[in-house]
């Protein structure tokens, strides 16, 4: 029986590391302002919407990768103020390929449940994070992934996940 335990658990384990580096494994594409002083920043607000004006909205989904940017940002050191002016605002915008419509369930407010995202399973989705001037509202750092799908057991924990995976490119290294 042991030699039969050895191949089992090497597989359970290549399994594990498979689901375990697919969040990490996802390209991040940048793009900065050579002029900031990202060093010098200390505080930031939340933009006022993470739904980028797009015709689809996803809200339990923005809330969550609302509050991953709050937490990793703090995590990081930087400190969320809610009154004066900050270093940096920070906004996002969230939206999954080939979704027509966002999915309504009873729980996310939606007076009719039978409403539903198209039949395929997991599309893909593409995160924007930005960091803006506070006062021109500029783009100062940019970072987006796509291509990454949202558990449905554990949807929170994804989006964390990969909200981590884009700021880990940030604050650019800037010679």
């Amino acid at each position: 029986m042991g030699g039969l335990r050895t191949p089992l658990l090497l597989c359970a384990a290549a399994l594990l590391a498979g689901c375990g580096s697919t969040t990490a494994e996802l390209p991040v594409h940048t793009s900065y302002s050579r002029t900031a002083a990202f060093s010098r920043w200390e505080t930031f607000r939340m933009a006022s919407d993470g739904g980028g004006g797009s015709s689809h909205s996803y809200p339990r989904y923005e809330q969550m990768v609302r509050q991953a940017l709050v937490d990793e940002l703090s995590a990081r050191g930087y400190t969320r103020i809610e009154d004066g002016s900050p270093d940096f605002r920070v906004g996002f915008e969230l939206s999954f390929r080939g979704d027509s419509s966002a999915q309504m369930t009873p729980d996310m407010g939606s007076a009719d449940p039978t409403r539903r995202a198209p039949a395929a399973s997991n599309p893909g989705g593409t995160l924007a994070i930005r960091m803006l001037d506070p006062h021109s509202a500029e783009v100062l750092w940019e970072g987006t992934v796509s291509d990454f799908t949202v558990s449905a057991v554990e949807p929170q924990q994804s989006l964390r996940r990969v909200v981590w995976r884009v700021l880990a490119e940030f604050p650019p290294l800037t010679g």
